[in-house]
């Protein structure tokens, strides 16, 4: 069989559609398989409960039962009668009547202290215990584990192996005489062995069925080896959640190595002890099968899928395909330059498009392959000429232009463009050079006529400044003569100046002193008044003291009373014994901190006796300051006196000395105005000299600057040369 060829369009498309439809395929597949095993699991599992129901509503089925015959027996006269007069005789014909009319294995009447009366299994059977512990729990009926002994005593084919009790269903009624308990009636079926049961409820619901005690199994419905599996445990899991959730298990469980889908209810004692178990469960075989058949029916439709996938994707391909070979073929005939075939596709839908826009595309080639056949030579023109234009440019001579006569002319009108710019840019730079030497000429003839101007103001300004020099010597001479007369009148004035402030300050320091005699006057009042209050606040200090003494007494009896308080602790604390241990610790402590605030309240005591002491020393002080001020101020007053009659004979003495100041004023004023003039001549004949220095450093400085620019002139004239030969040697 030869291989598909994976390489081929064809082959890859081919693949993808049957992956398209296995994938989605698969997807279903596994979600519908999954969604029926979960529906079959299900349905399975509420079969389950409903079985498991079943099975309670038989088991209550069989309670009710023989709850109405103990209670029916229980309410009967003459029955209570015989009960309470212990009449085992008449007892015994009725137990058996009972057992029998029940179909159980044991009808027992039992007085109020749990001995047996009559049985049906005989009188000295023990089920005293169970009897009472169901009386006591209220528990009118409930399964209860039968010791063996009692056991055989009712069913002698109870045994099962590795179990050693029974597991039986008990009804126990109270009797009841004039409101007292007298007995009570019981009535027990041992379940080991007992398949009436687990078959009967095979046969209402189809599926197997067991009884347990504990963990171990006492009858069911299973055959294994042709055999009950009897004795038999059901798993820890099983049996552990059971008993300890007190509540049905459900899901799935392997039972003698076959899964079944199962339920296990729990089966309490009168102490709602769980002793044992129902069972019912469904092998999972036919739901395994039922799981296979689905499965098998997606596969079959998942290969159906698929072959009708690669039927219609060949199909499908295959018109495709032979399109694109189409189009291969007509991409391998314009390779090799046959662009006159046309390909033929006629789908009517993109491949169409796509033939249509190749057959467009292999026309416009060809076109373009004629035109370019035709603009070679045009070209070649193009490139003689433009080289031939730029060769004369670069030797200068740009009156060459390119020939714009063709019908392809743009770079030609570009490259004469460029050339007449530059050529027109050099014709300009020419024109502006010539300007620019001109314009330097006229320069340098300024310069000259400046530099002749500057050497006349030159020799001006040095016979100036020589004229000025004299002229300001005569005038110095003339100065210090005036000076000399300025000082001895200037010393006169100064010193009538100089006793007249020694009179004014004096005057002033007197009126100073009486100011600070009558400020100082001031100030002992306010200290007075400060005095005084000081003497109240310490009055209050001393109030506040006793008030403070007040205090620490009643903090002092605090904490004596704290202490006797402390004391009467301990004493009950040592009579409570060890129990007081702890209390004692706290109540000497509390007497400690008692000891010590009366201690701090002693001491607080005492500093405050020396603070009232103190305070009676300052008071005596201040009264002894307050005196003295009183004193002072006396004495201050008789200061202002003299000091004012000071004040006095100074003013007298400055009027006087005031008329001698002005007379010497007058001539100082006089002597000061001529120098004063002398020395402003001289002033401006300096300043006139100084000006005409400036004015020849000035000049000295214009020749220089004169010199820089005829340099610079000198230089720009040849660079304009430079310029002007360099322009001259191209053509324009």
């Amino acid at each position: 069989m030869k291989l598909l060829n994976t390489k081929k369009l064809s082959t890859k498309m081919l693949i993808f559609s049957i992956i398209s439809v296995l994938i989605p395929i698969l997807v279903f597949g596994f979600v519908a398989n999954d969604t029926i095993a979960g529906i079959l699991d299900d349905n399975a599992q509420k079969s389950i409960n409903t079985d498991i129901k079943i099975a309670e509503q038989m088991i209550d089925a069989r309670f009710s039962e023989f709850n109405s015959i103990c209670e029916y027996a229980s309410n009967k006269a003459d029955v209570i009668t015989a009960v309470s007069d212990k009449n085992s005789e008449k007892l015994s014909i009725g137990a058996e009547t009972f057992r029998e009319a029940i179909n159980a294995d044991c009808v027992a009447v039992l007085d109020s202290n749990g001995n047996t009366i009559a049985s049906t299994a005989g009188s000295n059977i023990q089920i005293g215990s169970i009897a009472q512990k169901m009386i006591s729990s209220n528990t009118k009926n409930s399964f209860e584990s039968i010791p063996a002994s009692a056991a055989y005593k009712i069913n002698s084919g109870y045994k099962v192996e590795n179990v050693e009790n029974a597991l039986g269903m008990v009804v126990t009624y109270p009797v009841y005489e004039y409101g007292r308990i007298v007995g009570s009636i019981v009535i027990i079926d041992i379940l080991n062995n007992n398949n009436g049961m687990v078959d009967e409820l095979k046969a209402n619901t189809g599926d197997e069925a067991t009884l347990s005690l504990g963990k171990q199994r006492i009858t069911t419905s299973l055959i294994t080896d042709g055999k009950r599996p009897v004795g038999t445990s059901i798993s820890d899991e099983v049996w552990n959640y059971v008993r300890n959730q007190n509540a049905v298990y459900k899901g799935t469980a392997v039972v003698l190595g076959t899964p079944y889908i199962t339920a296990y209810a729990p089966l309490p004692d009168a102490n709602g002890d769980v002793i044992g178990m129902v069972f019912v469960g469904a092998p999972q075989t036919d739901a395994i099968a039922a799981k296979t058949d689905a499965r098998n029916k997606i596969i079959m439709l998942a290969l159906f899928g698929v072959l009708v996938a690669f039927l219609i994707s060949t199909y499908s391909n295959r018109r495709i395909t032979k399109s694109i070979e189409e189009l291969k073929k007509g991409t391998d005939e314009f390779g090799n330059g046959n662009y006159e075939y046309q390909t033929k596709i006629k789908t009517g839908d993109e491949l169409e498009e796509l033939s249509d826009s190749f057959n467009g595309m292999a026309e416009n080639v060809k076109n373009l392959m004629k035109t370019m056949d035709m603009d070679k030579v045009e070209l070649a023109n193009l490139l003689n000429n433009v080289t031939t234009v730029m060769n004369n440019v670069a030797k200068g001579d740009f009156t060459a232009r390119a020939d714009e006569n063709t019908e392809n002319n743009t770079l030609q009108k570009a490259i004469n463009t460029a050339v007449a710019n530059v050529a027109q840019l050099i014709k300009d730079l020419r024109e502006e050079v010539d300007l620019l030497t001109i314009q330097v000429q006229k320069v340098e003839d300024e310069l000259k006529g400046a530099e002749e101007t500057a050497t006349q103001v030159t020799e001006a300004a040095n016979q100036v400044a020589e004229a000025s020099s004299d002229q300001s010597a005569k005038l110095q001479e003339a100065s210090d003569e005036l000076e000399n007369i300025y000082g001895a009148a200037k010393g006169a004035h100064d010193a009538a100046v100089e006793t007249v402030k020694s009179a004014e300050e004096i005057s002033e320091n007197s009126e100073n002193g009486v100011k600070k005699v009558e400020n100082a006057i001031t100030r002992m009042q306010s200290i007075t008044n400060v005095i005084d209050e000081l003497g109240k606040a310490i009055n209050m200090l001393g109030d506040d003291g006793k008030k403070i003494n007040d205090v620490t007494g009643l903090i002092k009896d605090i904490a004596e009373q704290t202490g006797l308080l402390a004391l009467n602790a301990s004493i009950e604390a040592a009579r409570a014994g060890d129990a007081g241990k702890g209390f004692a610790v706290v109540a000497s402590e509390i007497k400690a901190l008692a000891e010590e605030i009366k201690k701090s309240v002693e001491d607080i005591n005492h500093t405050i006796d020396g603070v009232n002491k103190r305070i009676e020393d300052t008071m005596e002080l201040g009264l002894k300051g307050k005196d003295e001020v009183d004193k002072g101020v006396i004495a201050i007053d008789e200061v202002n006196d003299a000091l004012l009659r000071i004040k006095e004979s100074v003013n007298t003495a400055t009027i006087q000395i005031n008329g001698i100041k002005v007379g010497a004023q007058g001539a100082t004023d006089d002597t000061e105005n001529a120098l004063k003039h002398a020395q402003d001549i001289a002033a401006l004949s300096e300043e006139f000299t100084a000006t005409a220095e400036e004015v020849t450093a000035s000049t000295e400085e214009l020749n220089s600057i004169i010199e820089e620019i005829r340099g610079i002139a000198e230089e720009v004239t040849n660079i304009a040369e430079r310029v002007t030969k360099k322009s001259s040697q191209f053509k324009i």
